[in-house]
């Protein structure tokens, strides 16, 4: 599997995804667009607005989850993923909610690239029993 997981988007001192831009370059070489998953934070447009202009500045298009109708087939036609930070239970829940942790899983596991940070590195792991987010929304499992 191809997987980037970062603990952080941010270091003190520095731009959002700043530290790691070499690491992004190499690890989405190949790809032309990053489906980005917002589900962790609050405000999603936002969100997707920051890594869209972000990632554009790496020479990467995104397209984010959460703006179309059918998040299974947006899933299912992404090159790449990028799952954002915020609160983990709220991503877990939201995941599960859309039906996406089954299709990511499968995607990734054929060779499609993974990135996520914070809350999306939690996820890619085998539970995500050692968080310390608050658990705002329960999820069905961790």
């Amino acid at each position: 599997m191809r997987l980037l997981l970062l603990s952080s988007s941010k270091v003190h001192g520095s731009g959002y995804l700043d530290h790691c831009e070499d690491f992004i370059r190499d690890h989405f070489s190949g790809v032309d667009r990053v489906l980005f998953v917002p589900y962790a934070a609050h405000d999603r447009d936002r969100y997707a607005d920051q890594v869209r202009s972000r990632f554009a500045a790496l020479g990467l298009e995104t397209d984010s989850v959460h703006e179309g109708d059918d998040p299974v087939a947006a899933v299912e036609r992404a090159q790449a993923f990028f799952v954002g930070g915020g609160n983990t239970f709220r991503l877990l829940a939201e995941l599960y909610n859309n039906r996406l942790l089954e299709p990511i899983r499968q995607k990734v596991a054929t060779g499609a690239p993974y990135m996520g940070s914070s809350a999306g590195t939690n996820i890619a792991c085998p539970t995500v029993r050692t968080t310390n987010d608050m658990p705002i929304v329960y999820p069905p499992s961790l």
